[in-house]
């Protein structure tokens, strides 16, 4: 079996990364074993809850349940609605959510959040994402190694979480900058890495694994109509980047598996059925690649 294991790199993207327990379970059904999971932002959540919950059906059932469950739904409908709006489909990515992020402010008399706090939103949702997904349990406890990327704010350099409380380090990995507050962890203030770093492959490579695997759960940049404020100039150039930096960190793996989440926006957590077999769907088409990795 030591010839079949794997690593795996799992990326950011939000609502899509319900497609990385999809296409687990497919590599698993293969035969194949997975040794290590590197993880960033929703990458680290998916990976964090199979680590400790090795049985990957049960490990999307933790995921579905909590996910379509009234009190999430519920932090989903206040902060970003159930699904898509018509115009979500024009601007698409970050701008969609960011204009309903800015909607749900003024509504609710929080603007002054954008320059007075340190993130627009509070960080209770995150935390109860992570105490109902995770168990309080140190990452080094993981029944499947386990690796959590974030960014130091106060240092400048990105880090790799290997023990400490698990929940602390999966909230601090997908705290997006300015939109969640930073997690203290020991002597550092992490957030997500992932609006830039959002594939954790060339991390994962210095492990020096036998195959490297990446599932990248990013979709194609639309194109804009406009771009008229200074913010929009921001979060526009933040998407080119991590699109551009994407392209280059790629070439790191020895297989990309590439779900088609084109009809899901990250923040809509509305059909993770539908991500989860998209998922299941890409890792069936890459199997004959895999295998042929495995034959030389």
């Amino acid at each position: 079996m030591e010839s079949r294991s794997i690593t795996l790199a799992l990326g950011g993207g939000g609502a899509r990364g319900v497609a990385h327990l999809g296409v687990i379970e497919v590599l698993l059904d293969a035969g194949y074993t997975i040794e290590r999971i590197v993880g960033i932002s929703i990458g680290s959540l998916a990976g964090a809850v199979y680590a400790f919950e090795p049985d990957i059906k049960r490990a999307q059932q933790i995921i579905l349940k909590y996910v379509l469950s009234p009190t999430f739904q519920h932090h989903q409908q206040v902060l970003f609605g159930v699904r898509p709006t018509a115009d979500d489909q024009t601007t698409g990515g970050v701008f969609s959510w960011y204009n309903r992020i800015m909607d749900y402010l003024r509504a609710n008399r929080h603007f002054h959040r954008v320059a007075t706090r340190p993130a627009l939103l509070p960080g209770i949702i995150l935390q109860d994402v992570v105490n109902n997904l995770l168990p309080d349990a140190d990452i080094a406890d993981a029944n499947i190694p386990l690796s959590i990327v974030a960014v130091d704010l106060r240092s400048g350099h990105n880090v790799i979480l290997e023990k400490g409380p698990v929940r602390d380090a999966v909230r601090a990995s997908s705290s997006l900058p300015g939109i969640w507050p930073p997690v203290k962890f020991d002597d550092m203030l992490l957030c997500d890495i992932g609006v830039f770093y959002s594939l954790p492959t060339t991390l994962a490579r210095s492990y020096s694994p036998r195959c490297l695997v990446a599932i990248d759960i990013s979709t194609e940049l639309k194109r804009l109509p406009h771009c008229d404020t200074a913010m929009d100039v921001l979060m526009r150039m933040d998407e080119i980047g991590e699109a551009l930096f994407r392209k280059h960190v790629i070439e790191e793996a020895d297989l990309v598996i590439h779900p088609d989440l084109s009809s899901i926006e990250w923040f809509d957590f509305s059909s993770p059925e539908d991500a989860l077999q998209a998922g299941r769907e890409a890792a069936r088409k890459t199997l004959p690649q895999l295998n042929t990795t495995f034959a030389y």
